[in-house]
């Protein structure tokens, strides 16, 4: 059973009816069994974080291109929005009676949207679990799935490395072709890399968590992952475990305790301060420009490493963009066509570009795209070895508190334990 509308949105569909409101996704003559390229109408795309910019809108129109090449007669009206509005928009769609055709969301939404009705079942469609499998990275799929059916397809994966500075190595008195493997170990190696001046202060940080504040989510799923843990079980929360108070334990040490990095500091293009040469080891992009015009001779101090779980493995965190069928439309069948569209080689590449991601594609990982740079190229190589960020239908409603309560025990205003308790309460609300 779907849950009930937030508040919110009860409000707003209260609001529409009241005016009247006509219901029904897009507009214009419905798709369901007539000829492609006859079918009229328009198509609304929700689509979270491409940029306003000439770049952002180059990129969709790509998508619109490879749509029209099935549907030349049908029109596309797309919905930009931050992810942070992204909830609000979508509620307020459904609650209007005017839900989008196409949901684009990230990993971690495709539950929460599904519960709502604001993403249909693709089985129906025949897009299959097996057939994902086939064609994206196994670890994926789960993501994906709503009471065992696909909801969405993968299109982008967002992965978060390690890096670290071979010369910093070599200069703390550290073996270059030895990365740390376990969190005791990186924690050992970041106090030996930090470096600060007289008076105590920070010239060369140990290690980056590349979070602002209340955005240690990530970090923590990747710690979390290094000890072996996944955060749900279906939609059951596995993280208030011992590994769990380790992983959060460990950061909040870092940070507060130990003092070798700074809480929340982001420099002013915010990117990774490994990769800028400000920090010595820490989170970076699957992507580095080392062009003069990026990061240059720097691209040749830095290498690439992941921690391990307890079975030897690899662990990345790794969020992503993933695309959907709106549940309401009356296009279903020019919907997925644009889905697919998104999954167009040259316009995953277009994608991932601009999210500072790589392909999701199992069939991308020898392109040019993926082998431009070293970062790419071994974000890549490790896409089957991902953890990432979701939990079941109320997982949204989850991640609003999941930062905050990070940040508490961080700062040393709640220990660990507490806080993870707290947290499985929400989770299972």
């Amino acid at each position: 059973m779907k849950r009930n509308l937030t508040v919110a949105a009860l409000f707003t569909a209260t609001a529409f009816l009241a005016t009247g409101c006509a219901s029904g996704g897009g507009s214009g003559s419905s798709d369901s069994g007539g000829d492609a390229g006859e079918a009229t109408g328009t198509l609304r795309v929700v689509v979270p974080n491409f940029s306003a910019d000439n770049e952002g809108q180059a990129v969709f129109q790509s998508i619109v291109d490879v749509f029209h090449e099935t549907y030349p007669n049908m029109d596309v009206q797309p919905d930009f929005v931050p992810y942070d509005n992204l909830n609000q928009k979508i509620s307020t769609s459904l609650a209007s009676g005017q839900g989008y055709d196409v949901v684009s969301a990230g990993v971690g939404w495709v539950q929460p949207l599904a519960d709502l009705g604001a993403l249909q079942s693709l089985d129906p469609m025949g897009v299959t679990q097996d057939e994902l499998e086939e064609s994206v990275y196994p670890s994926f799929v789960p993501p994906v799935l709503f009471d065992d059916e696909v909801y969405a397809i993968p299109i982008v994966a967002n992965p978060r490395l390690l890096a670290y500075s071979k010369s910093a190595f070599e200069a703390a008195g550290l073996d270059p072709a030895q990365p740390p493997k376990t969190l005791e170990e990186l924690r050992e190696y970041a106090q030996k890399l930090t470096i600060r001046d007289a008076s105590g202060n920070i010239t060369q940080t140990g290690f980056d968590f590349w979070a602002p504040p209340s955005n240690y989510r990530q970090q923590f799923v990747n710690f979390f992952g290094s000890l072996g843990g996944q955060m749900f079980d279906g939609e059951e929360p596995t993280f208030n475990t011992d590994a769990g108070v380790e992983a959060l334990t460990t950061i909040k040490e870092m940070v507060s305790d130990d003092k070798t990095s700074l809480y929340g500091f982001e420099n002013t293009a915010k990117t990774s301060l490994v990769s800028t040469g400000e920090a010595a080891m820490g989170f970076a992009s699957p992507y580095v420009d080392c062009t003069d015009a990026g990061i240059g001779a720097k691209c040749d101090d830095l290498e690439y490493f992941l921690l391990e779980d307890p079975d030897g493995e690899p662990v990345m965190y790794t969020g992503g963009r993933v695309a959907g069928v709106g549940g309401d439309t009356e296009n279903p069948e020019a919907a997925l066509a644009f889905v697919r569209a998104m999954q167009d080689p040259s316009v995953q590449e277009k994608i991932s570009a601009m999210d500072v991601g790589v392909p999701i594609s199992i069939d991308a990982a020898d392109s040019d795209f993926v082998k431009s740079n070293p970062a790419s190229t071994f974000a890549t190589e490790h896409l089957g070895n991902t953890v990432s960020e979701y939990g079941g239908a109320t997982f949204l409603d989850f991640r609003a508190e999941f930062g905050p309560s990070l940040d508490a025990v961080i700062l040393g205003d709640q220990t660990a334990e507490d806080a993870l308790s707290a947290l499985e309460q929400v989770a299972l609300q």
